[in-house]
């Protein structure tokens, strides 16, 4: 899986790319796929801890809680259903 989020806008492409990259190099889209916790925000899981510190590694560390639940929802959505329809729905408002 690849993709560049050059489809977004540039705030919120550094936040969905550094989230991705994140996911990727951590070899977690399975879990991702598999992911059922209630909130993101306050997660206990293991694998969202290392999510987000791989994420300020790679450079971004400007989520609030809200962005990053958002944002690790949009990647879950990815995992489970692929990019096609995530690019889809993002370019026709549904997400």
């Amino acid at each position: 899986m690849s993709t560049t989020f050059s489809f977004m806008k540039p705030r919120e492409r550094v936040m969905y790319q550094t989230a991705y990259d994140a996911i990727t190099q951590l070899e977690l889209w399975e879990f991702m796929k598999t992911f059922n916790g209630n909130s993101v925000m306050f997660s206990t899981d293991v694998n969202i801890a290392r999510i987000y510190k791989k994420i300020v590694e790679l450079g971004y560390n400007g989520h609030s809680g809200a962005s990053f639940g958002y944002t690790i929802r949009a990647m879950e959505s990815i995992a489970k259903d692929g990019i096609s329809l995530f690019i889809y729905q993002y370019n026709n408002g549904e997400c």
